[in-house]
């Protein structure tokens, strides 16, 4: 498939949804303690683990 075939859907679903899991992570973390904190700092860091998954992909 290439670029031109995608829909705006399929481009903006992959940042759409580290959006909210970033958001949920940083209002999680901020608002609540304990299981929160941990939980939050794993969504927050999911957009390095996508980040190093595209330029590992890219380097294929």
């Amino acid at each position: 498939m290439s670029r031109k075939d995608l829909s705006l859907r399929a481009i903006f679903a992959a940042p759409a949804i580290l959006f909210v899991l970033t958001l949920t992570g940083l209002i999680g973390a901020l608002l609540e303690d304990g299981l929160w904190d941990i939980l939050g700092a794993a969504l927050l860091t999911a957009w390095l683990i996508v980040l190093i998954w595209a330029l590992v992909r890219r380097r294929r």
